[in-house]
């Protein structure tokens, strides 16, 4: 019990930045864990967790009652700046896996970690903001490129063969 009087408080305090909306993050955590069975030396790894994709989901429940700010610019937001900006098949691949619901807390993971590269911070930048190790963001990122090609692969099957390899 003297996890939820002071430790989750510091945890939330450190993933939402010093935002003074952690205190309902950890409101809100606890009403999602308090009744599964988590052994109390496992509480602060899983509350932590649970902190994080519900403060950085942008679907999360939290997220939605609380409509907290977005850190990043809307990945849309490039088109409006640049007149001459052209929208290529791979970017068009990337966004729509990018707005796809994530299957798992696994995906999602990998997909903000993921967003916040391709938004222009480093590896570094992003250990400051989540206090996630360098090791970690680096395999999420590894992560995301296989089920991006994955993705890919099996949105562009092609079932006829090609021209070239039809016998004449």
């Amino acid at each position: 019990m003297e996890f939820w009087k002071k430790e989750a408080y510091l945890i939330a305090s450190k993933i939402t930045g010093g935002n003074p909306i952690s205190s309902d993050l950890v409101s809100h955590v606890y009403l999602l864990v308090h009744e599964l069975s988590i052994r109390q030396e496992d509480l602060p790894r899983v509350f932590a967790r649970y902190a994080y994709n519900q403060y950085n989901w942008r679907d999360s429940t939290f997220n939605k009652l609380f409509k907290t700010y977005d850190d990043l610019p809307d990945m849309d937001s490039r088109q409006s700046d640049d007149e001459s900006y052209q929208v290529t098949k791979a970017q068009e691949l990337l966004d729509d896996y990018l707005h796809q619901s994530p299957e798992d807390d696994q995906k999602m993971f990998t997909k903000e970690i993921t967003k916040m590269h391709l938004m222009g911070m480093t590896y570094r930048e992003i250990r400051t903001l989540t206090g996630i190790s360098l090791d970690t963001i680096h395999l999420a990122i590894k992560q995301f490129k296989y089920d991006l090609s994955d993705y890919n692969t099996f949105t562009n099957r092609i079932c006829e063969s090609s021209p070239e390899l039809q016998s004449s």
